[in-house]
């Protein structure tokens, strides 16, 4: 069935320029001038992907984005801005208002090849049936306990931190849980008071933390027959302290918020098929460790899925921002042509490998030195500079 695209702009000259540029696709282009336009074509037709301008009169791009994540949340929503609006395309990425976003002035080929990489993903995420067929199977999927979904609910709705706090002091136990991953995270916060780690974090990086906290509690990481799990935590605390190492001291920037947790969360399917599927899964990695065959093709082999497919399936479901679910759907095999948001790939993908390194457990991930080069990093200077760090902060 042809994909359905609605361009949204105050600009006349705009709206035609997209005409043109996708008259040789096999995409059907609908345009509107205002937000309000969009919503009476939403309401009459079928809409694949909404792509907004930010800067309109009576009704901005954020709030008719939003209305859309509302009433069709099955669309998928891009961000059309200027450089200038940096904070409004971060928390409408954040609060997941957008999937992503395209700057103006774009280039034509990278507009066309974006669209095409969103449905492609969107496609695998949605309608692979050995996906679907392995969800189906288990009695239960991990889920988010009320209070988790009532302290989602306050930070995406702006309450605040008081809200926020209130909200938590309904359950000590979540409290606790929340506060054991922000001080055994990357974040520099060595508190017992979760005012004062919302206070540092922000309450939209926050929010993620608390879904990271969902998906511990419903899987019962703490069981004591769940070695295995336990164990996969204990990388996912490392590779996320490493890809903010990665960022700050090897790229020299900051990590972008809506990437701040990948590392917890990347890993999901795993979890999810070490859970379910325990006896069957040890053997697939004690086939890995035999050195019998990669992870990803034995998962495949032996479910017709595998962990980054599930995971992406996972975050989807839990309306992730789209940074972490591509790095988790690609962080096995990161140059795939499909990705957008190649850095946070790479970046993850090498974490995945040193973490598992520095945890001295058995490795299954396999390395694509190719990354390194990508990102503008030498392998070997990466390696001295990494343990350094991390001996300094006491993981190895």
């Amino acid at each position: 069935m042809q994909k359905r695209i609605l361009f949204v702009d105050d600009e006349v000259k705009i709206l035609k320029s997209f005409k043109r540029l996708f008259m040789d696709t096999d995409y059907e282009i609908l345009l509107a001038e205002s937000g309000k336009e969009a919503l009476e074509i939403l309401e009459n037709e079928e809409i694949d992907l909404i792509v907004s301008d930010m800067r309109m009169p009576n009704m901005t791009g954020y709030q008719l984005l939003s209305e859309v994540k509302k009433r069709f949340p099955h669309i998928v929503r891009i961000i059309l801005s200027g450089f200038a609006e940096e904070r409004i395309i971060f928390d409408s990425l954040q609060k997941n208002i957008a999937k992503l976003y395209i700057l103006k002035p774009w280039e034509n080929t990278t507009l066309i090849e974006t669209v095409n990489n969103v449905f492609k993903t969107e496609y695998a995420l949605k309608n692979n049936k050995n996906v679907l067929k392995l969800i189906k199977s288990v009695e239960e999927l991990p889920t988010i306990k009320e209070l988790y979904k009532k302290i989602i609910d306050e930070i995406e709705t702006n309450q605040g931190v008081n809200k926020v706090v209130e909200a938590l002091e309904g359950d000590n136990s979540i409290a606790m849980k929340l506060l054991h991953i922000i001080n055994s995270s990357h974040y520099a916060v060595k508190t017992g008071s979760i005012r004062r780690a919302v206070a540092f974090l922000g309450l939209d990086n926050f929010k993620n933390i608390v879904i990271s906290s969902a998906f511990i509690d419903s899987l019962g990481f703490e069981s004591a027959e769940k070695e295995l799990l336990k164990t996969l935590w204990k990388q996912s605390f490392i590779a996320n302290r490493i890809i903010s190492y990665i960022y700050t001291e090897f790229l020299n920037e900051k990590i972008p918020e809506t990437e701040m947790n990948v590392g917890l969360l990347n890993n999901i399917g795993m979890a999810f098929m070490m859970y379910n599927f325990h006896d069957k899964y040890e053997e697939i990695l004690q086939e890995v460790d035999n050195k019998k065959g990669d992870l990803i093709a034995l998962e495949n082999n032996c479910f017709g899925t595998n962990h980054q497919e599930i995971g992406g399936y996972l975050l989807k479901l839990w309306d992730m921002p789209f940074p972490i679910i591509e790095a988790t759907m690609y962080h096995h095999n990161p140059l795939d042509e499909n990705i957008i948001n190649k850095r946070v790939v790479y970046v993850t993908h090498i974490a995945e490998r040193y973490a598992w390194d520095t945890l001295g457990e058995k490795n299954y991930m396999n390395l694509n030195e190719n990354v390194f080069t990508e990102l503008g990093m030498e392998k070997k200077s990466f390696e001295i500079k990494l343990k350094d760090i991390l001996q300094l902060h006491g993981i190895l």
